[in-house]
């Protein structure tokens, strides 16, 4: 019997979550996945290259363009994932008014990442609500799929330096325990995420749901006592209190406001606002996640059987891991 199709236009494509979920597409034995790619600028770059030797249909728009005209690359398609950065999220909205003028039957907006609460600490969050609002006043059906941290978030370093390969946060995060450190939160394997996708844009129970697709809840603490088991070592616990977090958080945003920062600057702005968002509020904590109306994965899925936080360290131990983000173009 021939497998059903669905045609799938990511934007974001060359990005790490967009390169894990069109992985996961092509891959899929359930469901026959037609992928294009949404180009911004040129399609001649190296990683959109790679994307058509594999079979992807590679499409350049601009979004500047008028709604008429983006619609039309997106004929036929039945899903829209955007996978992009926090400080483009806004460049979803003319793409998901041409999704609704297309006749797109799922758009599904860039997070796949923590579970944040409107109005909270984490200040992107003010752009996916901003994002989100307008979808629903198109009346174009959604998906909101997150998946808490990446596990590569909790790797610290050892006094031996075996996993340094492995850590390429700033080097105050590193290593960094906010309040008590055992408040629990929602983990994902990176190589879960896409495989989670797959699953969810064509389960019509997820339409106009947001999901929680992690694959393992655990507080830092926990995480560092699994590190400590598997390697007989003792890492450093930097705990930072909720006020510490706080001054951190509002000098690195002041530092940000000119929108000129450097890249370490700006990731440890964004990084500790999730870090006060996910452990002092606990909003992706499981008590989190309820308040805030997501399904969960792990209920819809059961069958699904995701990385553990211990099985991925043991990976990161014996070397057999590629960086996020390396290779990108």
């Amino acid at each position: 019997m021939a497998k059903p199709n669905t045609k799938v236009a990511i934007y974001g494509a060359t990005g790490e979550s967009g390169g894990l979920i069109i992985n996961a597409l092509l891959e899929s034995e359930d469901v026959q996945f037609d992928v294009t790619a949404l180009a911004r600028g040129s399609g001649d770059k190296p990683g959109y290259q790679a994307l058509a030797s594999r079979g992807v249909n590679v499409v350049t728009v601009d979004l500047n363009d008028a709604v008429e005209v983006i619609a039309k690359s997106l004929e036929s398609i039945d899903v829209v994932i955007a996978a992009v950065p926090p400080h483009v999220l806004e460049t979803q909205i003319p793409l998901a008014r041409a999704a609704k003028l297309a006749g797109v039957k799922r758009f599904v907006p860039s997070s796949f990442a923590m579970a944040l609460a409107p109005g909270g600490v984490a200040t992107v969050q003010d752009s996916r609500e901003k994002v989100l609002a307008e979808i629903k006043s198109l009346d174009l059906p959604y998906t909101v799929i997150e998946v808490g941290w990446w596990h590569f978030g909790f790797i610290p370093k050892l006094p031996s330096g075996r996993t340094d390969w492995a850590i390429s946060l700033p080097e105050f995060i590193v290593n960094m325990i906010p309040g008590d450190g055992n408040m629990k939160t929602c983990i994902v394997d990176n190589l879960d995420v896409g495989r989670f996708v797959a699953k969810i844009i064509v389960d019509d129970r997820t339409l106009n749901q947001k999901v929680m697709a992690n694959g393992d809840i655990l507080s830092l603490n926990e995480a560092f006592d699994i590190v400590e088991e598997l390697t007989d070592e003792k890492p450093e616990r930097k705990y930072w209190s909720a006020e510490q977090l706080d001054a951190t958080i509002k000098q690195l945003q002041a530092a940000t406001q000119d929108g000129k920062a450097d890249y370490v600057t700006l990731v440890g702005r964004y990084w500790l606002e999730y870090y006060y968002s996910s452990f002092i509020d606990g909003d992706n904590s499981p008590e989190g996640v309820e308040r805030l109306g997501f399904l969960w994965a792990k209920d819809l899925y059961p069958e699904f059987k995701p990385t553990t936080f211990k099985q991925f360290f043991q990976d990161i131990l014996d070397k057999k891991r590629t960086l996020p983000y390396a290779g990108r173009s």
